[in-house]
């Protein structure tokens, strides 16, 4: 994108580029994915665990029934996988 600006910036010269708020949160999100790659796995395992097993999931309910189903983290979904380190975060504690 920034290439694109500073190519447009030649026919205008008064352009400036404003970033996307959502686009930096996502950006933030993929660093900080990179950065503490043992969360990643946690809330990657977290989402395999629940995928396509429906017994788990009543496992989990009656195991833990005040707690939700952790949100299911979806890379091209901005914001889901941050709510699913939060969730892990939350309940981090009832999930050992």
């Amino acid at each position: 994108m920034i290439k694109a600006g500073k190519t447009l910036n030649v026919f205008f010269p008064n352009m400036i580029h404003i970033s996307c708020l959502a686009h930096m949160i996502h950006a933030s999100s993929k660093k900080v994915r990179e950065m503490y790659p043992n969360v990643n796995t946690l809330v990657s395992n977290l989402k395999k665990v629940f995928l396509k097993a429906p017994q788990r999931v009543d496992v989990y309910k009656e195991i833990m029934p005040s707690v939700p189903l952790p949100p299911e983290p979806v890379l091209t979904r901005w914001g889901t996988w941050i709510k699913a380190a939060n969730f892990c975060a939350d309940h981090f504690d009832n999930l050992k």
